[in-house]
């Protein structure tokens, strides 16, 4: 009985020693299926000896490498080559066509900006020397774009020379004058119309031409603007009962080339009986033309000639 209870018992001891031998060999999850299917059975199971391992001063856990399998190749789609494309050459940017300039239309000149007229422009050169007393005559003097603060200086030297001249004014230049014409008058000179504000007036419709005539001072003579006319200005200042007055000698004093040289215009050799002379009493300022006036006339009655305001104005 004794000896059966050994043999059994080796047996045991044998088989337990072979099961442990190949538990041992299996990996731990066959290990644990096999732990949970003796724990159902009622088996009883020895569990390997725990292999002890040297920490490792590294704490961070081993990461077991699992071999991937090795993806097998696969055949990359041929990517097309690019067709060659012809360069396009650059378009060159048409200029835009630069917008024509209008002219801009003539700006009416003012009284400050008188056109240069076609008559001599008296200088040095038309001196005539020494005075000599001449054959005499008679020589107008006029002057434009008054009344102002130098029509009164005028006035006077005109009395202390004995002279008279023709004042050709303007209609909104009379307004801070009022007084004005009447003392031209008592002085024994004579006035003239040269519209109301000093317009072209070629470029005016027949309404407008008529409204400037009618509001510049009352006249028998008339001047236009620049000595801007046609047919129709003549025509219009003819119906209004007056005469068109222009001048053959322009001295052009609204330029203010200097009192000197506007002193010789006495000695001028274009001058002879009949000229009418253009100078101007507004528009500016005409204290060169103030200044000069005296010694004009004095080389004017040198000369033989008397100085007068037109007789049929």
């Amino acid at each position: 009985m004794i000896i059966r209870r050994l043999v059994l018992s080796l047996v045991l001891v044998l088989f337990a020693s072979a099961t442990i031998g190949v538990i041992l060999g299996l990996g731990d999850a066959a290990r644990q299926d096999l732990a949970g299917l003796l724990s159902n059975t009622g088996t009883v199971t020895v569990s390997p000896e725990p292999t002890t391992t040297e920490p490792t001063t590294d704490p961070t856990p081993s990461v077991t490498a699992v071999a991937k399998p090795k993806p097998k190749p696969t055949a990359r789609a041929a990517t097309p080559a690019p067709r060659p494309t012809a360069a396009r050459p650059s378009a060159t940017p048409k200029p835009k066509p630069s917008a024509t300039r209008k002219p801009s239309p003539t700006k009416k000149p003012t009284p400050r900006q008188k056109p240069r007229t076609k008559t001599k422009d008296p200088g040095p050169g038309d001196s005539t020397g020494p005075l000599t007393r001449g054959r005499g005559g008679t020589v107008y003097l006029t002057f434009d774009d008054g009344p102002s603060p130098h029509t009164a200086q005028i006035l006077a030297i005109l009395s202390r020379t004995g002279s008279t001249a023709t004042f050709f004014h303007l209609g909104v230049n009379e307004i801070g004058f009022p007084h004005a014409d009447a003392a031209i008058r008592r002085q024994g000179s004579k006035v003239g119309n040269h519209t109301y504000n000093h317009p072209d007036l070629t470029r005016l419709s027949g309404s407008q031409l008529r409204w400037q005539l009618r509001h510049g001072p009352r006249a028998t003579c008339f001047r236009p603007p620049y000595g801007a006319t046609n047919a129709a200005v003549r025509a219009a200042i003819a119906k209004a009962g007056m005469r068109q007055v222009l001048w053959s000698m322009d001295t052009l004093d609204w330029t203010k080339p200097g009192g000197k040289k506007l002193a010789k215009i006495g000695r001028s050799k274009h001058l002879q009986n009949g000229t009418i002379i253009l100078m101007h009493d507004g528009g500016g300022d005409r204290a060169q033309t103030v200044a000069a006036l005296p010694t004009i006339i004095a080389d004017l009655k040198a000369r033989g000639f008397k100085v007068r305001a037109l007789p049929y104005c």
